[in-house]
């Protein structure tokens, strides 16, 4: 349990008092997205802009929110989205509208409810607080276990990872326990994290981790994290040195993590720790070309199992077109993975400019990719993305303009995108599109 350095300065009421939350509900209603609108904004006393379009560029406020189509988790997602109020007001949000969604909505496992939280610099008197924090010392004393404890199906999702990852990069020597310097680590910096720490730059702390099917009916434990993320994030910023406690976890993350940090060392000691991985380059395994090459594949071939979870197949390096090949494998929690050629795998999380070939995905996340071969995939987004014609796709959300169609897709919905003349739609929701040849 963390112990609060400032409490002989601050009680509990007064720093929940000067903070500011935003929100964001994801969840689904039969209703129309206008009734929606009118019925939360007479029941939250507040102005409600409609938006057509997910993620649109209106920002929120204190006085106006807005609610837009999400269709990512198919038809009927929609997201109410706060701008930052005060806690009190923020508490009775939450509690009007969990109890809004119960009666006339439902929340799915793609489900999930954001909490952006800040502190009034009017009140506090430290403006920039949050975005002055050392986001390497947050990780390392925040109690993300509390979350786990009440939500745990959300502890292996991949659209709020776990922050307890922290790696030494490989230009620097093995942490040894003195003076802790985040510039030497690779930890949480992406969006996809439990908690989204690109936000520090705009002053506040996304946290990503609540959700998961009849979330609304957890009112209490909601507001119960909501609070513990309000003093932990408020304790941690106000910090200026890093504590005893703060050096013991950071040990326990880098000796949990061990493994990678050998093996980066020498990619001969990956199959002392995953002995069904094969490692190749141009499908050879010698031992002098894989030496030369380590230095310039030891990342990407790390990030295959720390980011993906792999723990047999093949991997390949291919010198010709510099790219890195899994072939077998199965991946159940890509983490941000980038730049891949996958064969013959199973797949689920967040891939982007990756070539996929004979493969099974689901639950994904793909932006930039090319499907071939006969590869499937179900109940995922899949943006910018180019389909062949051997191609399904299942019950997904099909977007952006740039998007080139030509395999076969049942349900879900095609936002907008280039359709082939090869492509076939079965029970699909087609919004927008152009024929191509």
């Amino acid at each position: 349990m963390l112990t609060y350095q400032i409490t002989k300065h601050k009680s509990k009421e007064d720093i929940l008092q000067d903070s500011l939350v935003g929100i964001e509900f994801e969840f689904y209603s039969d209703k129309s997205l206008e009734n929606v609108q009118k019925e939360l904004a007479q029941l939250l006393g507040k102005k409600i802009r409609l938006e057509s379009k997910a993620h649109s560029d209106f920002v929120p406020t204190d006085k106006e929110f807005k609610i837009e189509p999400d269709m990512s988790g198919g038809k009927g997602l929609m997201e109410l989205v706060t701008g930052p109020t005060p806690y009190s007001v923020a508490r009775n949000i939450i509690l009007k509208t969990l109890g809004w969604i119960q009666e006339n909505g439902y929340t799915t496992e793609k489900s999930s409810i954001h909490l952006n939280l800040s502190f009034d610099p009017k009140k506090t008197n430290k403006p920039g607080l949050i975005s002055k924090m050392d986001s390497l010392k947050f990780v390392l004393g925040f109690n993300e276990n509390e979350v786990y404890k009440l939500f745990p199906n959300r502890k292996d999702s991949v659209y709020a990872k776990s922050v307890k990852w922290i790696m030494p990069k490989i230009d620097y020597n093995y942490y040894e326990g003195q003076n802790i310097n985040s510039h030497v680590f690779h930890f949480a910096k992406e969006k996809y994290y439990g908690v989204n720490f690109e936000k520090l730059q705009q002053g506040y702390l996304e946290f990503r981790y609540i959700g998961g099917k009849d979330y609304e009916k957890k009112t209490t434990n909601i507001l119960y994290l909501l609070d513990r993320f309000l003093l932990q994030l408020w304790s941690i910023s106000n910090q200026t040195k890093y504590t005893d406690l703060n050096y013991i976890e950071l040990k326990k993350i880098l000796n949990r993590n061990h493994k990678f940090t050998e093996i980066l060392k020498d990619w001969r000691r990956l199959k002392d720790y995953y002995p069904e991985i094969n490692l190749y380059v141009d499908l050879k395994d010698n031992e002098k070309i894989i030496d030369m090459y380590w230095p310039k594949i030891l990342m990407e071939v790390v990030q295959l199992i720390s980011h993906g979870g792999l723990e047999k197949g093949d991997i390949n390096y291919d010198s010709d077109i510099s790219r890195v090949q899994v072939n077998g494998g199965e991946l159940p929690f890509c983490f941000d993975l980038s730049n891949y050629d996958f064969v013959d795998c199973k797949l689920a999380g967040s891939l982007s400019f990756c070539d996929i070939f004979r493969s099974q995905v689901s639950n994904a996340t793909l932006l930039r990719c090319n499907l071939y071969q006969g590869t499937s995939v179900e109940g995922s987004k899949v943006e910018s993305c180019y389909v062949n014609q051997t191609c399904e796709i299942k019950n997904s959300y099909v977007f952006q303009w740039d998007s080139v169609f030509k395999g076969k897709m049942i349900g879900g919905i095609f936002r907008h995108g280039q359709i082939g003349r090869e492509a076939e739609f079965d029970g699909t929701e087609i919004i927008t599109s152009k024929k191509i040849n």
